[in-house]
């Protein structure tokens, strides 16, 4: 069951209906009625994760008892060694035997068998058909804030077992984030709910508009995708870039997407949840990319890696470590294979590059300059200068990513870098008309999107229209989404994460 198949309506409507219709109607008691609200949303949200498997279910629930009880364990105590006993006790559960067991283990067999079998003749370890359970990383991180942030002592014990099991195992956010912390969710929990508070019209949006990236736009360039990186040897030096593109691009619609989707389905029971991407491609640096992507990724690493880490409070060479490490463990979440590992060294690598520039180059503050009598003559030079030193900014910043991306978006080590030699070095191959058509389309659409968004929401330009007639054209939108929708769904990239 994924956010655009229809089956997913059927299931959010009872949810919807039940919640706010149902238990306000049986319930007259807010106390009771919140309570049982609760129960009811934790089975919706267990029974929505058990649709791929039902066998999943129990590996949710022993994460939520291991932090539940670590959070409760460390609320009791202030010996410092216990607590720090408890905490390793969690990270070393969640991280080793149920994150690495479930998604690393093969991959882990598989690299230290390459090379024990040419040496020794058999294997050092055996090859295990597990197979990973949907947004098994999102739920364990989103875990492992909770007993993190109460180890700090910036959150108190969560000893309702409930809550925090639904702060776990929220269905909107569950198999693909965005990632929530427990101080930014479980507050929400015992907050009052009101139906006249729902921001409908918002909550709405950000369906539609997920809907649209991933079913209509990410599922349409999604063949060429597929055309192009299933066989990079075969293809000509233009394809290979328009795949690198299409590629890159298509991760943001569908991830970007779900986000969405599963903030509006949020709001629609009463729940926030954080902006996960925030217009990346206008960015004019990588740090300043990385900050518009993925957002609560980044915000997760950036305060239990990064800053456990020293952060910027270290020597400029150690700092530049911590960069380059932070997106190593950011490749080396996403995914069991070289290529994620690579992916997010090489974008460590570039980031470690920015802050080289920016030492030999410091960013000057902006000051505020005397009036001056007529026009200056390097006032004009600057209005020429800053917009072509933003489109190379710019232009740079997205070729890092998006030659990042073919690492992100290759099959095997191999392919990508067929993929990539091929981007740099010319090669004949295949190159058909639906590929450049593919490309013109998705490109120029995101850019609009990208301009309009910057106007709106960066410079605040944007009208509000009319609730009544913005209601009036959703019955239109759903249809004009319907036929643009491809008879067959595409499951989302980062659910494999």
């Amino acid at each position: 069951m994924i956010f655009s198949d229809f089956e997913y309506f059927i299931f959010f409507l009872f949810v919807f209906l039940t919640v706010w219709y149902l238990f306000p109607a049986v319930f007259k008691d807010p106390s009771k009625e919140t309570r049982i609200l609760h129960i009811f949303l934790l089975i919706a949200s267990y029974f929505f994760y058990m649709s791929w498997d039902y066998r999943f279910g129990a590996l949710i629930l022993l994460s939520t008892f291991i932090d539940y009880f670590v959070g409760w364990k460390l609320g009791k105590t202030e010996n410092r060694k216990l607590r720090l006993f408890y905490l390793y006790f969690s990270l070393i559960t969640n991280l080793v035997f149920i994150l690495g067991f479930f998604k690393y283990y093969n991959f882990l067999a598989n690299s230290t068998n390459s090379i024990w079998i040419p040496l020794f003749g058999k294997e050092a370890l055996p090859i295990l058909n597990i197979i990973l359970p949907a947004g098994i990383s999102f739920f364990t991180f989103q875990s492992l804030s909770y007993t993190i942030d109460v180890y700090r002592k910036e959150i108190r014990p969560e000893l309702d077992f409930i809550k925090f099991s639904l702060f776990v195992s929220f269905f909107p956010q569950l198999v693909a984030g965005p990632i929530v912390t427990a101080k930014t969710f479980i507050p929400q929990l015992y907050e009052e709910k009101k139906f006249s508070d729902i921001p409908f019209r918002i909550a709405i949006r950000f369906f539609i508009l997920g809907y649209f990236k991933k079913a209509v736009l990410s599922d349409q360039i999604a063949p060429t995708i597929e055309a192009i990186f299933g066989n990079p040897a075969g293809h000509h030096t233009s394809a290979l870039w328009i795949g690198a593109v299409l590629g890159g691009v298509q991760v943001y619609l569908d991830f970007s997407g779900y986000s969405d989707m599963a903030i509006g389905s949020a709001l629609l029971l009463g729940y926030k949840l954080p902006i996960n991407f925030n217009l990346p491609f206008i960015a004019t640096s990588v740090s300043g990319f990385w900050r518009r992507w993925h957002m609560t990724l980044n915000a997760w690493l950036r305060d239990y890696v990064y800053f456990t880490m020293g952060g910027s409070r270290v020597s400029a060479a150690r700092r530049k470590f911590n960069l380059w490490f932070t997106m190593f463990v950011s490749g080396v979440w996403h995914g069991a294979n070289w290529t994620y590992v690579f992916w997010g060294s090489l974008n460590g690598v570039f980031y470690v590059i920015e802050e080289f520039y920016h030492d030999f180059f410091p960013v000057k503050k902006d000051v505020k300059a005397e009036p001056k009598k007529g026009p200056s003559f390097k006032l004009k030079i600057s209005k020429w200068i800053q917009p072509l030193q933003w489109i190379l900014q710019n232009s740079l910043t997205n070729i890092a990513f998006f030659v990042g991306a073919v690492f992100f978006r290759s099959l095997t080590w191999d392919a990508s870098w067929i993929h990539i030699k091929g981007l740099f070095f010319f090669q004949e191959g295949t190159i058909r008309p639906y590929m450049w058509k593919d490309f013109a389309w998705i490109v120029a659409l995101l850019a609009a999107g990208h301009a309009i968004g910057y106007w709106i929401f960066e410079k605040g330009k944007g009208k509000n229209i009319p609730g009544t007639l913005e209601f009036c054209f959703y019955p239109v939108i759903v249809l004009i989404l319907c036929l643009a929708t491809p008879e067959n769904s595409v499951p989302f990239i980062y659910f494999q994460f």
